[in-house]
């Protein structure tokens, strides 16, 4: 992880994106510490970990503060390239190469050690892996190492991946989703416990913040390491202060009791901070989107097709009669769009062109009444063979809540549809939800695009966006934006 080579002035401005604001230079706001490696940096979070052990956690705090405290062997360089390894850059690792098409070595920095003092080896290497795919602790990252067939050691220093089979992103799936863990610190540890284990409050890392803190329900604190072989960082302190409000995270930004924000997402709150001269904002674009996903199955019988959505013509009637483009801008104003596919704007495949259904409530209409959904009895509501045309929708607790949006559509019905918003995409076929706030999977560089050639969805609250396993995708993805202080710890941007 490269640490900035140059620091900044007086004038302190924001960085982009979270996995940068860690790394960058800083002077302190207390009196007591001048110099280049000074500060601390207030970030004003809306969720709380649920425990800083990454191979069981998906939260996206989780990983912004687990990311400070764990290497991986390389990560993702400025490119965003993830096909090959031409753009990784080292972390973990000193060096690799491959000995054949599906043989990958990495060479370990002799250097690297965990914060106890005990040096990081090829076994700790071997141990994540085989923690990360045990079925005992059910990593959410476990589906993403299926092409791996083996990790094993040559030496102290020396780690061998093997895979299944060649494809474009074999070197992105052997580093990014492991991070490192201390094999001597958890191998004794029985592995149904980890969810619940003391490790998960107060890790012990290789990188280049240790862990310092965690008040439940307030913050959580971090240090840097000086002795980090990479470099010492540049900001001493990090604190992430749990603030679920994210108008009340504006307003202490504003009144200087933090000094960061990084996702700002109602237009109001972004009209707040920017028009602030004491704060800088910065626009970027996200990598999450929402959406609602269908469930094909019949309920108890999953051989069967629902009794709704298993008709195609329907799902594209719901997507159809769906006004997405004024719903979003209702709510979000011109911070999202509805995406062409199961991506948010970040991602290397977004593609405006592809085309998608219209809002047409005309064809709409007539899809459904081809279907044999009517008004048959003139209460305004269409029903076939005695059944009125409703399901029920399953929503996170507390996600995506805005005052601007309208009342939800009157659903009913068992296990119809599984929704969650922002989050990685759920299963079709099932009901539970993702946490919001996770972040979604890469796709693959190469691998084909899959474009709306059939819809289904629907339209459930302002800003939710629909989503099937079958079909085309029609959601919203955000285009973000951070705000810091400008009196807050020296920061150099990322790229806007």
């Amino acid at each position: 992880m490269p640490t900035p080579r140059t620091r900044l002035s007086d004038r302190r401005i924001a960085t982009l994106a979270l996995a940068a604001l860690a790394w960058l230079t800083a002077c302190e706001r207390p009196v007591g510490c001048t110099g280049d490696y000074c500060g601390t940096l207030v970030i004003a979070t809306a969720g709380e970990p649920d425990i800083l052990l990454p191979v069981v956690s998906e939260f996206s705090v989780t990983r912004d503060v687990a990311d400070r405290l764990f290497l991986k062997l390389a990560d993702v360089g400025p490119s965003g390239n993830t096909s090959g390894d031409e753009d990784f850059q080292p972390q973990l690792a000193e060096r690799w190469e491959w000995d054949a098409p599906t043989t990958l070595v990495f060479h370990l920095d002799p250097r690297a050690r965990w914060q106890d003092g005990q040096p990081v080896t090829a076994a700790d290497v071997a141990f994540t892996y085989d923690a990360y795919t045990d079925t005992l602790v059910n990593s959410p990252f476990r589906p993403s190492l299926r092409q791996i067939a083996a990790v094993t050691t040559r030496d102290s220093l020396t780690v061998v991946f093997r895979f299944r089979q060649r494809y474009p992103e074999m070197f992105y799936d052997a580093v990014y989703h492991l991070r490192i863990l201390p094999a001597h610190l958890l191998r004794e540890l029985p592995r149904t416990q980890w969810r619940s284990a003391p490790f998960g409050r107060a890790p012990v890392g290789d990188g280049p913040y240790r862990f310092v803190a965690w008040k439940a329900g307030e913050s959580i604190e971090i240090a840097a390491d000086s002795t980090f072989f990479r470099g010492r960082p540049h900001i001493r302190r990090v604190i992430w202060r749990f603030t679920p409000d994210q108008t009340v995270a504006v307003t202490q930004l504003i009144a200087g009791d933090a000094d960061a924000v990084e996702v700002l997402v109602s237009p109001d709150n972004v009209q707040r901070a920017c028009a602030e001269p004491q704060l800088a904002c910065y626009p970027y674009k996200g990598a999450a989107y929402g959406y609602v996903a269908f469930n094909l199955a019949a309920q108890g019988d999953t051989s069967k097709p629902h009794p709704l959505f298993g008709d195609r013509d329907l799902r594209r009637a719901l997507v159809m009669a769906t006004d997405r483009e004024r719903l979003l801008h209702n709510v979000f104003g011109d911070l999202a769009k509805v995406p062409p596919g199961p991506m948010p704007q970040l991602w290397w495949i977004w593609d405006p062109e592809i085309r998608g259904l219209p809002d047409d409530s005309g064809q709409a209409a007539r899809l459904l009444t081809r279907s044999g959904w009517i008004d048959s009895d003139g209460d305004g509501i269409r029903d076939k063979d005695g059944h009125p045309l409703s399901f029920r929708l399953l929503v996170p607790h507390g996600c995506c809540r805005s005052s601007s949006e309208p009342p939800a559509w009157t659903c009913r019905s068992t296990r119809s549809i599984s929704a969650c918003s922002p989050s990685a995409p759920a299963r079709a076929d099932s009901t539970p939800s993702l946490p919001c706030g996770t972040r979604t999977r890469r796709p693959r560089r190469g691998s084909p695009r899959r474009g709306p050639a059939e819809a289904s969805g629907a339209p459930i609250t302002a800003g939710t966006t629909i989503r099937t396993w079958t079909g085309s995708w029609t959601r919203r993805s955000f285009r973000r934006g951070a705000a810091i202080r400008r009196d807050a710890p020296g920061a150099r941007p990322s790229r806007p």
